[in-house]
């Protein structure tokens, strides 16, 4: 026999040898004790839910973040005595007990060994109350039994600004039955029931990236859902952590979005920015908002109950799901058909005298006295009414819709958030189909400016404006840049397409752009926003309610007002669209909020600072941070100039120390101090006054001259004279001569 074979058969017959040495152990050694866990005891898997990603503006500043949050729950397998537990905790925090009998009652559709939750987000001082007063050596006579009792870590949403983008971030809140049976569906293994996903909003369209993945944490338990462990199991089980959700950088600024939303105040409206050249939604904002934080608090169910039934519609997202008469912006459609079709030049005039005449009807311009001759670039400039009835007639409802379509009128833009209206830009087919009637030619004057028929949506608006400055290149509005896993590598980054031609004369678009910058820059309708340090361009728009016949005076049956402008008027960077509902005219109402939000990414893109009254307060806390900042610089520098100065002067006196230490040490000569010599005066004399003895004559005795004027000279009276110094000298009197 080949030795080959001998090799082979030795190695087959040891591979049996193992097999049943392992199947003897496992059935006869542990048979009994796998028997025995097999029936009584399972394995349970409890799930570890992830941190969902965080949202970011364009610039990274925060949108969505996550908090931890502290959950009160009770897990009854460890609740020996519910009574004694109900009263701890409503004596502890405050719970009622009817409140914990509902929630107690929910063991029974899950495994005892699940905590139930009986408060989501307790405070600080409650969890610090339920952690001092449990005793893991529970003894009979304990005023508290909060056995089972427990305080998880859990991560709620958080939103810093609250309502500053609340209808494009969207929210969190537990799956419901229908959601987690399509999402089974297409997304097999990735939602279960009690899951949070994201509803409405990024929150939604993006929810796969954002939930991460949920861990999980094996646990044995028994037949009656009890934990249980048993020598030899427990250490083969797994835990797997949970993997947070990815992080998603959006288009928006949210410096646009706190402009929007601050000037927009408790009216009702929409604001839409875009970047001409890629799409990039700038600014989304839809008033009035609601805060999204109270939707992520405990009491989420009343507060949603409450905007759900207010009939302003905070939940509506006026930038794609309101449809309004675009007004007079829509003269910028009209007069780019006319050009195109021909049915008139620019310097063609026509004459406006307040009004035109048709069908027995008066159709007004809103200039009372008329404009007078009018051409293309003053009828745009002016916004004036007759001249666009007069397209009106000419071109007809179906010319004026191909226009339209091509600028993106009439149609969904395509951008990644649900419910998305398409608008109307009507035809005579659609009027024919939708009515059963034929189109009225009178119907033209009214679609022309924007009236009739005619709806678009605050997005659509600004996508016409931008794709008419841009010189005529089709854009897809879109609003996430970029998405980031963990480890910080991009697993999504939007790409630039190839951008696809407007079948448009750019000669004609350049027209339209011109006009448009006259709007502000000649003294237009628009021209208010020529205070602004960047220079714009736009076009006003009023639309109609109701008709003027009716004499309806209240607010709601103001005319919306409308405004779409662009920013710089040689390379547009920006281009906006703002409707404010009954807000009346257009350049007083929407053209302050365009001209603040242009102004300001402007200020942002190039680092500039406007002075303009809607804007300066913006920089207020920034100069004051500043100033701040150059402060705190300057006491450092001169605090390192004196350290530095200190060194210096220690390092010279060490320097001169070392010298002297390192020089020889000689003997000083000792020094006798001089003697101090002094001299002493001779005291001097006087002179001694000579006698003169008297001459004795005959006769009576008669004194001399001298003993009678010595005499004389006693009875005077002494004068004092000054003292003398002891240095002076002593003055000598001559003697008298005889």
């Amino acid at each position: 026999m080949d030795r080959r074979y001998k090799y082979l058969i030795v190695m087959v017959i040891a591979f049996i040898v193992i097999v049943l040495g392992r199947l003897y152990y496992l059935q006869v050694i542990k048979g009994e004790f796998y028997h025995f866990f097999s029936t009584e005891n399972s394995i349970k898997q409890i799930k570890v839910p992830a941190a969902r990603g965080m949202i970011f503006d364009r610039r990274g500043q925060v949108f969505v973040e996550n908090r931890p949050s502290f959950t009160l729950t009770i897990t009854p397998q460890y609740v020996v005595d519910p009574k004694k537990a109900f009263e701890s905790i409503e004596k502890l925090i405050g719970v009622p007990q009817e409140e914990l009998e509902q929630v107690w009652a929910q063991r029974f559709k899950q495994p005892k060994y699940q905590p139930l939750v009986v408060r989501d987000d307790i405070t600080a001082e409650e969890v610090a109350t339920i952690k001092s007063r449990k005793n893991p050596w529970y003894e009979e006579g304990d005023e508290y039994d909060l056995r089972g009792v427990d305080v998880e870590i859990r991560y709620r949403r958080s939103y810093p600004q609250g309502n500053v983008a609340t209808h494009v971030l969207g929210y969190v809140r537990e799956i419901d039955g229908d959601r987690l049976e399509k999402y089974r569906k297409e997304h097999p293994g990735r939602y279960f029931l009690g899951d949070n996903i994201g509803v409405r909003g990024i929150e939604e369209k993006w929810d796969l990236d954002l939930r991460g993945r949920d861990g999980y944490d094996q646990r044995i338990v028994n037949a009656v859902g009890r934990e249980v462990d048993y020598g030899g199991i427990a250490d083969q089980l797994e835990y797997q952590e949970a993997e947070p959700g990815f992080s998603v950088f959006l288009t928006l600024d949210r410096d646009l979005q706190e402009i929007a939303r601050d000037m927009f105040g408790k009216r009702k409206g929409s604001a839409v920015a875009l970047d001409p050249n890629t799409g990039a939604v700038l600014a989304m904002y839809s008033s009035p908002s609601y805060d999204l934080n109270l939707l992520a608090s405990p009491g989420a169910d009343d507060y949603w109950k409450q905007i759900a039934k207010d009939p302003k519609g905070y939940l509506i997202n006026r930038a794609i799901q309101g449809a309004y008469p675009p007004g007079s912006t829509y003269k910028i459609v009209t007069g780019i058909a006319a050009l195109s079709e021909g049915e008139i030049k620019p310097d063609e005039p026509v004459t406006c005298r307040g009004g035109l005449h048709y069908g027995g009807r008066l159709y007004r311009c809103w200039a009372k006295g008329g404009h007078g001759p009018m051409s293309y670039h003053r009828s745009l400039v002016h916004s004036c009414d007759v001249y666009y009835y007069t397209l009106g007639l000419r071109l007809g409802p179906d010319r004026i819709a191909k226009y339209a379509n091509k600028l993106g009128l009439g149609k969904r833009t395509g951008i990644s958030l649900a419910d998305e209206r398409s608008g109307l830009i009507p035809t005579a087919a659609w009027k024919k189909k939708r009515f059963g009637i034929e189109w009225q030619k009178g119907e033209n004057l009214s679609i022309s400016v924007g009236q009739g028929y005619d709806l678009v949506t605050p997005l659509q608006n600004a996508l016409m404006i931008a794709q008419v400055v841009n010189g005529g290149y089709e854009i897809k509005p879109h609003l996430v840049e970029a998405i980031y896993n963990n480890e910080g590598d991009a697993v999504y980054r939007w790409k630039p397409k190839e951008r696809k031609k407007i079948d448009i004369d750019p000669e004609i678009l350049a027209r339209a752009k011109a006009a448009l910058a006259g709007v502000v820059q000649e003294g237009g309708t628009g021209g208010r926003l020529k205070a602004y340090e960047v220079e714009m361009g736009g076009k006003t728009g009023t639309a109609q309610v109701v008709s003027l016949e009716s004499g309806c005076m209240k607010e709601e049956c103001r005319d919306h007002a409308w405004f779409v402008g662009f920013a710089p008027i040689e390379k547009p960077e920006i281009a906006a669209a703002v409707v404010v509902e009954h807000g009346g005219f257009g350049a007083a109402a929407a053209a302050p909020i365009v001209g603040a939000i242009l102004q300001r990414y402007y200020d942002i893109k190039h680092n500039t600072r406007s002075k303009h009254p809607h804007l300066a307060h913006l920089y207020k806390d920034i100069i004051a941070e500043e100033e701040e900042e150059a402060k705190r610089l300057e006491e450092a520098k001169k605090a390192e100039e004196k350290r530095l100065a200190e060194e210096a002067k220690k390092a010279q006196a060490e320097k001169k120390a070392k010298e002297v230490a390192e020089e020889p040490k000689a003997k000083k000569p000792k020094v006798k101090k001089p003697e101090t010599i002094v001299v002493k005066k001779p005291k001097r004399k006087p002179a001694a006054t000579p006698k003169i003895s008297p001459i004795k004559l005959p006769g009576p005795a008669v004194e001399p001259p001298e003993a009678k004027a010595a005499e004389v000279e006693k009875k005077k009276p002494v004068k004092r004279s000054r003292r003398k110094s002891k240095y002076s000298r002593p003055t000598y009197k001559k003697p008298a001569e005889e």
